[in-house]
């Protein structure tokens, strides 16, 4: 089992200062074109949540409300009951809201971005109270090693919350074995791994990972804030150091 006390003191040792004070309205919503971008950018990852979370609905006898959030703790969807999906809406929790640590406070998600880990959050330990009636439980959803979302699931805290951890547990791994390779976040952490190889600097590591999306010199240049010949001073220095002539060769050894 989880401590979850011993996880609040972690996690704020980390924040000592950001946490709410009791009954402070919930914060921060994306404005809609913001909240709309993280959807579509994370449009893979919530329909396999969806589907998954579907899949188990029928197996849950008490109110429950699963919170599907990026990897910046933004919510972008809930799927529940209705009793559950009626609170949080009357306390104007909605889509677009963040759960991180400076912004929500003390909850399951904002524990689990800060300790990395399953994390439960239960009654008190949260630190606005609006949530001290649940228990909440949340994992990150990973795909080699690399965060691209977080799964929450939030019910009443007088139910015993053990049934909650390999349910969640369980849901995450779904994903991730589903999730494809050529996840945008994943892909590039990838493709930067393999500049490594060639001790490439970060700037350079952004001007070859554009020059991968076939970007053209003035988009690079504008992307970066730099100017065109800069670029292309970039890009031979780049070509000299991956060991190639022309773009195709470069495009050959990195795809």
């Amino acid at each position: 089992m989880i401590d979850s006390k011993r996880s609040w003191k972690q996690a704020s040792d980390m924040n000592s200062n950001t946490f709410l004070e009791a009954g402070h309205p919930f914060p921060h919503v994306d404005h809609r074109s913001e909240a709309d971008d993280r959807l579509i950018e994370q449009r893979e990852i919530l329909s396999l949540l969806q589907e998954e979370i579907r899949n188990i609905s029928g197996l849950l006898s008490i109110p429950y409300l699963f919170i599907i959030a990026d990897p910046d703790g933004t919510v972008l969807d809930f799927l529940g009951t209705d009793a559950l999906k009626c609170f949080f809406e009357r306390n104007h929790i909605q889509k677009g809201n963040s759960f991180a640590i400076q912004d929500a406070g003390m909850s399951a998600i904002s524990l689990s971005i800060e300790l990395q880990s399953l994390s439960v959050v239960i009654g008190t330990e949260h630190s606005n109270d609006l949530f001290w009636e649940l228990a909440c439980v949340c994992t990150p959803i990973r795909i080699k090693d690399v965060v691209i979302g977080y799964l929450g699931l939030s019910f009443y805290s007088f139910h015993e919350v053990t049934f909650a951890l390999p349910l969640i547990e369980r849901l995450a791994k779904s994903v991730q074995e589903k999730l494809s390779p050529k996840n945008p976040m994943v892909y590039k952490e990838q493709v930067y791994a393999l500049f490594d190889q060639y001790d490439l600097t970060n700037r350079e590591k952004e001007i070859a990972f554009g020059w991968l999306e076939n970007k053209n010199v003035p988009e690079i240049a504008d992307i970066c804030g730099i100017s065109q010949n800069t670029v292309r001073t970039f890009i031979k220095k780049i070509y000299a150091k991956t060991r190639v002539h022309h773009k195709g060769a470069f495009l050959k050894k990195f795809i």
